[in-house]
């Protein structure tokens, strides 16, 4: 009887521990912060991807309808037409009139630029701004030096002003707050599958546009999509049209710095770098400029630069003790502190592409005659049990405060898992090029 009432005694404590474990599986609820930052994220893909539009459309039909805008104000959002322009006086005020709305079609133009990472579209926009500001300034001026005219009569003070039309609502809007998360993830998936990703590579995210108007504000917005603390361990994919065809990429070479690819109209690529923080001279402009010059003149494409880019945790499986210092001299452009390593500095390491493929990658830094060389020699495997082996050096001998000769040296190679060579090894002829200040 005793041993029965201890055993049913230790049921009963069980039975109440279980009872007091929180059930690990249920998702801790959106605040409606959350709710809302997710729903503005998942409208933006659903922008760029017709994928994510029927995804979301569909839940949207089986979520609850929301409360249709109200018409009483339908009939008094109609535009009034202008008066009639009876002198100079009254065409000025009439230009004056239209200019803040051309100002906020370019305005939100060079966004839209800046958001597709299009600089030389933004540029172009900024231009139209400052054409409009300047005309602005001159029809004020010329007006203010016209005669007076006697004004216009006051419009009756009892008309009243129209109220707003309500914003529709969109798909996006009518899924429940329950399902945000859900919906997301669903979007997520969506785009990665068609930019050529791998399911499940938790280092590859799709991009949404950017609204800042600063190259601040976009690396706080990068940052905010990209929140993995170690550089080198994350891609972002850019669509910028959303026809679902990748036109460009982000990574992380240093902490907070954004290194966006894009391709250009004429087919090269472009390099830009966003900084967050106060983080600027670790990645220098001569660094992105030398590694923008050589790939244009290596004619590398999105995909090359890709498929050795890591979409995941990088493993570093051998380092020497100063090749991090040497390496963030490169990176920052001090060409000539990173020449003063000792013998030579190195690290290999290996991750998976976003394709899913295994990628080993040994970088060797070395001081030459004048200067410093990265070698970089990379293993991406091939069918038939085989590899291919590139091997890059590039060479910066800064011959002036001002100016820096550079030359590139590449070859190629296959190699069977065993490390053996198959078949000839292949070289180009080296490029040179120089990069001013």
């Amino acid at each position: 009887m005793r041993r029965l009432t201890r055993i049913g005694l230790i049921a009963g404590l069980m039975a109440g521990l279980l009872q007091a474990v929180p059930a690990a599986a249920q998702p801790r609820p959106l605040t409606d912060a959350e709710c809302q930052n997710l729903r503005a994220r998942l409208a933006e893909h659903a922008k760029l991807s017709d994928g994510v539009r029927r995804a979301v459309a569909t839940r949207a039909a089986a979520s609850p309808a929301p409360p249709p805008p109200s018409p009483a104000v339908a009939s008094t959002s109609a535009p009034v037409p202008p008066a009639p322009v009876a002198n100079r006086a009254d065409e000025i005020r009439a230009r004056l009139q239209k200019i803040p709305v051309e100002r906020q079609q370019a305005e939100d133009g060079r966004l839209g630029a800046l958001g597709r990472f299009d600089l030389g579209r933004a540029a172009q926009y900024q231009g139209q701004l400052t054409t409009l500001d300047q005309e602005k300034a001159r029809l004020e001026q010329e007006l203010a030096g016209l005669p007076s005219r006697p004004s216009a009569p006051a419009a009756p003070a009892s008309a009243p002003t129209p109220a707003p039309a309500p914003a529709l609502v969109g798909d996006s809007d009518r899924i429940r707050c329950q399902d945000m998360r859900a919906a997301h993830d669903e979007a997520v998936r969506i785009r990665l599958r068609e930019l050529g990703a791998k399911e499940g590579q938790a280092g590859v995210v799709p991009l949404i546009g950017s609204k800042g108007q600063t190259a601040e504000q976009i690396a706080r917005e990068l940052e905010a999509q990209m929140p993995s603390a170690a550089p080198g361990s994350q891609v972002g994919l850019l669509d910028v049209n959303g026809d679902g065809r990748l036109d460009g990429f982000v990574d992380v070479p240093v902490k907070d710095v954004y290194r966006v690819y894009r391709q250009k109209p004429d087919g090269t690529l472009g390099v830009d770098a966003f900084v967050a923080g106060g983080n600027a001279a670790a990645y220098g402009d001569i660094a992105r400029r030398l590694e923008e010059a050589g790939n244009r003149q290596a004619g590398r494409s999105l995909a090359d630069l890709l498929a050795i880019r890591a979409a995941g945790p990088v493993r570093v499986t051998a380092e020497t003790a100063d090749f991090a210092i040497a390496h963030g001299h490169w990176l920052a452009g001090n060409f000539a502190e990173a020449a003063r390593v000792e013998g030579a500095a190195a690290r290999s390491m290996e991750f998976q592409n976003l394709r899913g493929e295994l990628v080993r990658v040994t970088e060797i830094l070395a001081p030459v005659n004048g200067g410093v060389a990265l070698r970089r020699l990379v293993a991406q495997p091939r069918p038939g049990d085989q590899e291919q082996w590139d091997e890059t050096t590039t060479a910066v001998r800064p011959t002036s405060y001002s100016k820096t000769d550079v030359e590139i040296a590449q070859a190629r190679e296959m190699r069977n898992t065993a490390g053996a060579r198959v078949g000839a090894r292949s070289t180009t002829t080296p490029i040179r090029f120089s990069l001013d200040r």
